[in-house]
C-alpha cells in the first residue's frame, strides 16, 4: 500500500518545538533561517527535502512520525530510521515503529511524503 501525504509546513513543524520561542513573527523568522541554513546553505526557501536531510536523526524521526500519524496509520513510536539508497533518484528512509512495524518513507522538495507499507494498517 502506498500512501502519500502533503506536509506543506514538513520542517517547520519538526523544528518549531526546538528551543524557546518568542512573539509569533521572530519565530517565523527564526524557523525560516533555520531551513535555509538547514544542510549549509543548500536549501532553496521551501524545499522541504533539503530541510530533512539537514535534520538530526531525531528532528527527522518527528517528521516521520508526523507523516505516519497524518496518514492514518498507528505508530506510537519511531525508534528508528535508516537512510537507504535512492530510489528513481529520490532519497528513501526505512522507518521503525515501536510496534516493530516498518514503513519505507521518501521525502519529495515540495514536503510529499511518500509511505510504503507491506500491511493495510
Amino acid at each position: 500500500m502506498i500512501k502519500r501525504i502533503a506536509l506543506p509546513a514538513l520542517a517547520a513543524l519538526a523544528l518549531a518545538g526546538c528551543g524557546p520561542t518568542g512573539p509569533a513573527n521572530t519565530v517565523a523568522a527564526d524557523n525560516a533561517d533555520v531551513e535555509a541554513n538547514a544542510v549549509g546553505n543548500e536549501a532553496a526557501p521551501g524545499n522541504a527535502l533539503a530541510a530533512v536531510l539537514g535534520m538530526s536523526d531525531r528532528q527527522r524521526n518527528v517528521v516521520f512520525i508526523r507523516a505516519l500519524l497524518d496518514a492514518d496509520i498507528a505508530c506510537q513510536q519511531v525508534t528508528s530510521s535508516e537512510r537507504l539508497p535512492d530510489q528513481d533518484g529520490k532519497p528513501l528512509w526505512r522507518v521503525n515503529c515501536s510496534d516493530k512495524a516498518a514503513y519505507m518513507i521518501g521525502i519529495t522538495p515540495d514536503g510529499t511524503a511518500n509511505i510504503v507499507s507491506r500491511s493495510d494498517r
